[in-house]
């Protein structure tokens, strides 16, 4: 499917532009201004403002599609404009919310829009929004602590490389091979700080880290619960969005909820530190599934941060082991002419 501008207030999905003339002409729309637009999911950075307003919104009494509908356009950017549009467009034409989402929420919580259910109250639909939100929130923060702990590192490399520069330069060598490899670094310094200031550093964490994952897939059954979701439909949903191991787990979970398993015998223990455990094995007593899942989610959150930690301090680390590379060369071309091997009795 393909975006195309129709009018100021009217963005739609059509197959050909010919469906996009079709529906202007039958809907009294001039067809001067149409035409294919670029247009792809919030970045987590620009969709985290306009998550927060939708809240609002609904926090002050609207229902989840009429924040949609209603919603103030204008304190956004232009591409944010058009995703707004985009949406309202959507749900003019009979979508449900959840598709209408779904088109345009970041990967990391599209999963969760795209099961807000259409007859589900207002206060489950504002639950799954809420945990959304965090979700956006700790990915943006991780973001922004990565991109933190690359300045120093990248800053003292770039030193290291001047200094080598410079020496070349002073002592008439050639510049070409250091050039290169400075070009080199740079660019990788710089592909660095897309990947991490873009937000594709925490899908990739999710995929590699197990710890991620279990708070990823913690997170989103608590928000697919707390939309009104039963807990064996809700890991069924959790089921399409994983693979591999993850993916095996949530089967069998869901044939034991199916054969009549209580909840603490299916859910996966894996996803449970031993403290959490507790928590999950009076839930035959207590009947409160949602607080072993949420001090499961803290556990995980402290974890993730304790890696997210490590790695902060690798790059720094990383960053002096390279720069010490080019200052050890720089020196030893700097000196080598000053050292006589003769008097070393060679």
């Amino acid at each position: 499917m393909k975006w195309f501008f129709i009018s100021e207030q009217c963005i739609l999905p059509f197959q050909y532009k010919s469906e996009a003339y079709e529906f202007a002409v039958v809907n009294q729309i001039s067809t001067k201004a149409i035409r294919e637009i670029n247009l792809r999911p919030f970045k987590p950075s620009s969709c985290l403002p306009w998550l927060n307003q939708v809240i609002r919104l609904c926090e002050n009494g609207h229902s989840l599609q009429s924040a949609l509908m209603t919603q103030e356009q204008s304190h956004f950017n232009a591409t944010s404009q058009q995703q707004i549009i985009a949406i309202r467009s959507l749900l003019q034409q009979g979508e449900s919310v959840s598709i209408a989402l779904s088109f345009f929420l970041p990967k990391s919580i599209r999963l969760i829009a795209a099961h807000i259910p259409n007859e589900g109250t207002e206060e489950s639909k504002l639950a799954a929004l809420i945990v959304s939100r965090e979700v956006l929130t700790n990915q943006i923060l991780l973001s922004q602590k990565l991109l933190k702990s690359l300045n120093y590192p990248a800053a003292i490399i770039q030193a290291a490389l001047i200094l080598a520069v410079v020496n070349n330069l002073l002592t008439h060598e050639s510049i070409i091979q250091i050039s290169t490899v400075w070009a080199g670094i740079t660019c990788t310094i710089l592909v660095f700080y897309y990947w991490i200031g873009f937000g594709y550093a925490y899908p990739f964490l999710c995929k590699h880290i197990a710890s991620f994952r279990k708070y990823n897939t913690l997170t989103m059954l608590l928000a697919l619960l707390k939309s009104g979701e039963p807990l064996q439909n809700a890991i069924s949903k959790l089921c399409s969005g994983s693979v591999g191991k993850d993916q095996l787990q949530l089967y069998r979970c869901m044939l034991l909820l199916r054969l009549g398993a209580a909840a603490d015998e299916a859910l996966p223990s894996c996803w449970f530190m031993k403290t959490d455990l507790l928590q999950l094995k009076q839930l035959a007593s207590s009947g409160d599934l949602y607080t072993p899942i949420e001090k499961a989610i803290r556990s995980w959150k402290d974890r993730n941060e304790s890696i997210l930690k490590r790695l902060s301090q690798a790059f720094p680390i990383l960053g002096i082991v390279i720069a010490a590379i080019f200052v050890t060369h720089t020196l030893i071309a700097l000196y080598a002419p000053l050292m006589d091997v003769n008097t070393l009795g060679f």
